[in-house]
């Protein structure tokens, strides 16, 4: 039995020996089997934490973020269109530093007044507010400003200048950030992001260091790593993975198959309305697939 791409890529050789046309490009043969698994939309990001009652309120006091209950009844945040979800464990977890994950990222519309509201909420930085626009963009640069927040199992938590407060972000580490952003790419369907702002400029030699990809609202950021000698496992950190919604999880176990994906968890019911499996992707980042039925809140982007 021909699979759609078989069929999409036959269709488009028969459309092309129907008009005398040239036969399909390498590109058209590139996007009649992308993505391999469609219909992928981003879910989550689960933490590891001590306290799961004090980190949501931590995010609803710092960020822009709603209490909602996942699956209707696990205690949970919702930022705009993805869920923010926490596990609750006894000791404080490892930090993401050396795994594929570095950190989660939230806008800020006036950087220098959100730095000073951090601080007045008691928030610990590393670093302090920086303005890297000129450096960036030109000496007619808007202002482009960054800080990092440390959360309450010490996650870290980027501010930076972006027109609205929405969930942002992720930023991963690579081995290879070109080759891994693809991975996303062909697996789930990302596509390219527009520049940081117009006249943005790469950092000399970032060019080659560093590929940005949308996932629905959020941007996700490829980076070279800064030197590990080996990128850990993400599981059991405090940012412990990515979860990915899929239409069928069945029909998503299936089209991987092919590519020699590890299975780190077979799928299994993971409650009322949801099924999930998980998956090891590039650099050892473990990714859920999640079929999820359930009620979804309001989206507020």
């Amino acid at each position: 039995m021909k699979t759609p791409a078989c069929l999409a890529i036959a269709a488009l050789m028969l459309g092309a020996c129907a008009s005398n046309a040239p036969p399909p490009s390498d590109q058209d043969q590139i996007e009649a089997w992308r993505p391999i698994i469609k219909g992928a939309r981003l879910h989550h990001v689960h933490l590891n934490v001590t306290d799961r009652e004090a980190a949501i309120a931590y995010y609803l006091k710092h960020v822009d973020a709603r209490a909602e209950k996942f699956a209707g009844s696990e205690d949970a945040i919702w930022v705009q269109r993805s869920w923010i979800l926490f596990n609750e464990v006894k000791e404080r977890p490892a930090p993401s530093a050396g795994t594929a994950i570095n950190h989660m990222g939230w806008g800020a519309p006036d950087a220098r007044a959100e730095f000073a509201r951090q601080k007045a909420l008691g928030a610990q930085f590393d670093p302090e507010l920086r303005d890297i626009g000129v450096g960036l963009g030109g000496p007619n640069a808007k202002d482009f400003s960054f800080m990092y927040i440390i959360g309450p199992n010490g996650e870290i938590i980027e501010l930076n200048t972006d027109e609205d407060d929405n969930f942002g972000h992720i930023h991963f580490y690579s081995k290879q950030p070109f080759t891994t952003s693809g991975w996303y790419a062909n697996m789930f369907g990302l596509t390219e992001s527009d520049p940081v702002f117009p006249g943005y400029v790469a950092p000399f030699g970032m060019g080659d260091r560093m590929s940005r990809r949308h996932f629905g609202n959020v941007n996700t950021i490829f980076s070279l790593e800064r030197g590990e000698t080996e990128i850990k496992p993400t599981t059991g950190t405090v940012i412990d993975h990515i979860g990915i919604s899929v239409p069928n999880l069945d029909t998503a176990i299936s089209a991987i198959k092919p590519y020699n994906i590890t299975i780190l968890a077979p799928a299994s019911t993971g409650g009322p309305g949801w099924r999930h499996a998980f998956i090891e992707g590039p650099d050892r980042i473990a990714i859920e697939l999640i079929e999820d039925h359930t009620p979804q809140p309001q989206i507020t982007d």
